[in-house]
């Protein structure tokens, strides 16, 4: 049977050095533990704790408390996190996340001892979102696109979300630099209308887009989520063999309204 988890996250690449793959036996109902562990620029780290559960279960996911959780920054700064007293399982540090620092998290719950590394990135703002018009035969339909300078000679890890009306949007979309590095991006969000209650876009509709840059071990994890429904095993940058992952991001955002003003116009 297959387990699902209580991340907030939702995708995972090939694994690296610092990467270990985590064998799940789908067969088994044994619960493991889960590490959703995150921090961005300007915001404490944040680690929710608990137990996987089979898929069909509807019982609320089991915190685990009573954690011991260090952090320690490549700046030399280090600490314990507290447990919220409201939210047993779920652990705070009051350390604020600054770019280009690398984190070191070590977690030890009974006999258990994880560990993971991560370094936020720099934001890349959103220049622009319009509206591409995609064809196919004699049907037409808008979806989203966004225009962003990608940085030279780093690699860049993006996960993309969309908000219409407020609304997230059940697609996300994942994409590096890989053959872009350095260069303007223009990024079509395919828009799916059964994430809309099977509404196509329409003038007057309010759009937010997110787009998180990546630390590489998150990147790994989103993207190989995906094989997880084909039998595989998903990756994690943890040690120890939790599930989950530590993820350190920064965010840039971008709106528009859309109307024919926004409307591809074959100049871009």
């Amino acid at each position: 049977m297959r387990f699902i988890y209580s991340l907030l996250f939702i995708f995972l690449i090939s694994a690296t050095s610092c990467e270990e793959v985590v064998t799940l036996d789908l067969n088994t109902v044994d619960p493991m533990n889960v590490v959703d562990a995150f921090i961005t620029e300007g915001s404490p780290c944040v680690v929710l704790l608990t137990k996987s559960q089979a898929f069909y279960s509807s019982e609320p996911f089991e915190h685990i408390p009573g954690a011991t959780i260090e952090l320690r920054s490549s700046g030399g700064e280090s600490e314990i996190l507290q447990e919220s007293i409201n939210e047993p399982g779920l652990y705070l540090s009051s350390m604020f996340g600054v770019v280009g620092e690398t984190y070191y998290i070590k977690i030890s719950t009974g006999d258990d001892i994880y560990e993971a590394s991560a370094t936020i990135p720099e934001a890349v703002p959103i220049n622009e979102v319009y509206i591409y018009e995609i064809k196919a035969g004699d049907k037409s339909w808008f979806s989203p696109s966004i225009v962003f300078d990608d940085p030279p000679g780093v690699t860049n890890y993006y996960y993309t979300l969309l908000y219409v009306n407020d609304k997230l949007m059940s697609s996300f979309y994942l994409n590096d630099d890989e053959n872009r590095d350095g260069l303007q991006t223009h990024r079509i969000l395919f828009f799916d209308k059964e994430d809309n209650d099977d509404e196509d876009l329409n003038a007057g509709d309010r759009l937010r887009v997110e787009m998180q840059s990546l630390d590489v071990g998150m990147y790994t994890f989103y993207k190989s989520l995906r094989s997880v429904a084909e039998g595989s095993n998903p990756t994690t940058n943890l040690s120890g063999g939790a599930l989950g992952c530590f993820k350190a991001y920064n965010t840039s955002y971008g709106s528009a309204v859309v109307s024919s003003d926004i409307i591809y116009n074959g100049e871009k």
